[in-house]
């Protein structure tokens, strides 16, 4: 269960990346984003914490880095899952639990400067200081709920993809166009208004721009939704808020075609 976990995490991370990272300009706020993740013992349910610790490395307390981004300051700066982070900029991470807080507080505060300095420990006991350039990205991050029920959402503040629905969708495309829909509710503010057909077609819109400025496919995006099953099948009464599935499509469709006539990705908009 514990790969499992792992597996999910990083392919939902790996996912979303493209679409934080190419979106900062339009996103109504942003972070700095480091090229790594990090984890700790206490992310993990109760049942997982002993295996974390044996096979993972995780310590009570500390702060660890998860995955690497390829391509980043941090690949360069040869950081690897399982280094676990003791300072950045010089301020040390606590592993006080009642400190979490002001852990926050440091990373936050330490990534904004386009140089940061982290002090690492390696798994074998090595310590030295790493020099991370971090990129602007969507402060938008996207969370796997572990659930049998097939659905994607959010709260206005993160997306949350259950663990049910990244299994029914195989490929990163379709994950990518869940993940950018309801990046677009976030974006769109969608969440203090009364939920309707119309705010759900306008996230649809919004999110097919996400994935072409992110570089997704949003041609394999679109045929897809034509045969697909879809988590929120709407109806075409007035008092159901989702539209349904051959309403969407032809939505895509439109959307699709005026993106295709601006001939460069990095000026579209909403």
């Amino acid at each position: 269960m514990l790969a499992e976990y792992q597996a999910l995490n990083d392919r939902l991370a790996r996912v979303a990346a493209p679409l934080r990272l190419k979106n900062a300009a339009l996103c109504p706020r942003t972070r700095r984003d480091p090229g790594f993740l990090l984890h700790k013992l206490d992310d993990y349910p109760d049942a997982l914490r002993p295996m974390a610790e044996e096979f993972l490395g995780l310590k009570d307390g500390g702060l660890f880095i998860r995955a690497v981004r390829p391509d980043t300051s941090a690949a360069k700066a040869r950081l690897e899952p399982g280094d676990q982070i003791l300072a950045v900029n010089t301020n040390p991470i606590s592993g006080d639990p009642l400190m979490e807080s002001y852990n926050r507080a440091v990373l936050r505060n330490g990534f904004e400067s386009v140089l940061s300095k982290v002090k690492i420990r390696t798994k074998a006991g090595r310590e030295f200081v790493a020099r991370i350039r971090p990129d602007t990205a969507c402060d938008i991050p996207s969370t796997v709920v572990f659930s049998q029920d097939i659905n994607g959402h959010t709260n206005g503040r993160e997306v949350l993809i259950t663990s049910a629905l990244m299994r029914s969708v195989p490929d990163d495309t379709n994950l990518a166009l869940v993940i950018a829909h309801e990046m677009a509710h976030v974006i769109g503010d969608h969440m203090r208004q009364t939920p309707t057909q119309a705010l759900e077609l306008e996230a649809d819109r919004m999110a097919l721009v996400l994935m072409a400025r992110a570089g997704y496919d949003i041609d394999a995006a679109v045929s897809f939704w034509k045969s697909a099953a879809h988590p929120h099948e709407g109806g075409s009464s007035d008092d159901n808020s989702h539209p349904t599935t051959q309403a969407r499509y032809k939505n895509f469709q439109k959307e699709l075609k005026r993106i295709k006539k601006v001939p460069d990705v990095t000026l579209l908009t909403f």
